[in-house]
């Protein structure tokens, strides 16, 4: 949480205060109890909010969680390769009145029966069976009553038609691994989307520190031309109507400095809020400045960058290529289903249970079965239609790539060109700025000198109120389009986090 990093920060803060200064920090402590007890604050840097917000912030949470759930799904599209064990037990005791009277009136079965069976990604089917039955009957044409048989039985079923050597198989889990690289592709843009909001939000809470850092000079500006207007007036060099506009002046840069106020506090709970910092008491200060590098950027080279860790054109890639493996699978099910079968099975047949085992391995009794099934459907109006709707599916993924890698390119050719013309702007508005301050400086002279007026004077102040502000918003939109660059070229996230997902 940020409140045990601020805690941390200051009491390092006020150790290190101590051990260097003991009486400035005692000065500074003292000062802080004879103000009151104001809000905590804490001046933090870009990076600072960065680390916070992938640590605390709640939607990047849910996009890890999303993205765990949505790998769970590997382990259920591999499970039909899973080693199946099965085992049965049966008991039958037989009474009922046969047809014939040598077939005796009570029979007695006990069978036990364990298996082996997996699916290879070949599509074999291998299976091993094990099985030991006890058979007891009081008819007296039985040779062996009570008799065991034990069966050793392997079995093989290869598909050579439909899902030939596994093709079906293979391509729905190659399809889902793509899903879920599609899914941490998602949940990483998300984790960077709600990265990039935190910083904006970051530059927007600067912006309005600057911006009421502004308000509150002009306003002294105003009080102190106000103060210079009654003097004035109290020797009769100007007319009441002009203390009145002075007067007005200050009220209007005094409701102006409120509504600054009540942005500052907004931008600051919207920062709060991607920390997920419950204390709304909190105050924030941002540490980094306006800094704005005279470099002129590529185009071309943040499209190359762009396309190569875009994770939406990336995500798009993945969809085609899973659309090409779905076509494929819906072409192999148009073909029938063919299925050879291969067993070979060896008993032993004894009256008591541990030699007819024996005979198992000591004897030889193979029974070998070799079988081959074919199902054709006729029409096949399913399998066609389903092969149909992947084949459109995969061209319109294509397209979709196609209109993927086109935004992109547009998207980043209008970033680079806003980010290049918000550097020109900022040093329009620079100049602007200056002149603006050099004019009201002159005019203030020449109101001293009483060849001015109050209205003129007032409207020179508001020139000079709405250069400045002018020129923080150049700053801050040039700092909001730098993100959204680093945004369309997915390398914000990796300044700030070298993690795994």
């Amino acid at each position: 949480m940020l409140m045990r990093f601020i805690k941390k920060t200051i009491v390092f803060m006020l150790i290190f205060g101590l051990l260097l200064f003991p009486g400035k920090a005692l000065e500074a402590g003292a000062l802080e109890q004879d103000e009151g007890s104001p809000a905590a604050s804490v001046a933090l840097t870009l990076a600072d909010i960065s680390e916070l917000v992938l640590k605390n912030n709640l939607d990047i949470q849910i996009a890890r969680y999303n993205a765990y759930i949505e790998r769970t799904r590997g382990k259920d599209a591999e499970s039909v390769f899973d080693t199946m064990l099965n085992a049965q037990a049966i008991y039958l005791d037989d009474q009922t009145k046969a047809v014939s009277t040598l077939a005796g009136t009570k029979t007695l079965t006990n069978e036990y029966s364990l298996g082996l069976s997996k699916k290879l990604p070949t599509g074999t089917t291998l299976a091993v069976d094990v099985s030991d039955r006890r058979t007891f009957s009081n008819s007296a044409f039985t040779s062996l009553s009570p008799s065991h048989e034990a069966v050793v039985k392997f079995s093989l079923r290869q598909p050579i038609g439909s899902n030939f050597f596994g093709l079906i198989d293979r391509g729905r889990v190659k399809i889902t691994r793509l899903d879920i690289a599609n899914s941490d592709f998602q949940a990483l843009g998300r984790i960077e989307q709600a990265l990039a909001q935190a910083q904006i939000n970051y530059w927007k809470l600067a912006l309005a520190c600057r911006q009421l850092k502004i308000g509150r000079r002009m306003l002294e500006k105003a009080e102190a031309f106000y103060d210079f207007s009654k003097k004035k007036s109290k020797l009769g060099m100007i007319e009441e109507a002009e203390l009145y506009a002075a007067q007005a002046n200050v009220l209007r840069r005094k409701d102006s400095v409120e509504t600054l106020m009540h942005e500052l506090l907004i931008a600051k709970n919207d920062l709060l809020l991607d920390l997920h910092e419950e204390d709304l008491n909190l105050q924030i200060i941002p540490r980094d400045v306006f800094a704005v590098k005279d470099v002129k950027i590529s185009a071309r080279e943040c499209m190359n960058n762009a396309v190569r860790k875009n994770r939406e054109y990336s995500r798009a890639k993945n969809s085609l290529r899973a659309k090409g493996i779905d076509l494929s699978m819906k072409n192999n099910s148009l073909w029938p289903e063919i299925d050879l079968e291969v067993s070979l099975a060896d008993n032993g047949l004894e009256l008591e249970q541990d030699k007819a085992w024996e005979n198992v391995a000591a004897e030889n009794n193979p029974e070998l079965f070799l079988g081959l099934s074919v199902s054709i459907p006729l029409e096949n109006r399913a399998a066609k239609s389903r092969r149909e709707k992947a084949r459109l599916e995969k061209t319109k993924a294509l397209v979709d790539l196609k209109k993927i890698e086109y935004k992109i390119m547009v998207d980043v050719i209008n970033a680079v060109d806003a980010i290049n013309s918000r550097k020109e702007k900022i040093k329009l508005n620079r100049q602007i700025a200056r002149l603006q301050e050099r004019k009201l400086a002159f005019e203030e002279k020449r109101f001293a000198s009483g060849r001015s007026q109050s209205d003129t004077l007032i409207r020179y102040q508001e020139d000079l109120l709405n250069a400045r502000l002018a020129l923080a918003r150049s700053l801050f939109e040039h700092k909001k389009v730098s993100v959204e660059l680093k945004l369309l070229e997915n390398t914000l996230l990796e300044e700030y986090w070298q993690g795994k997902l």
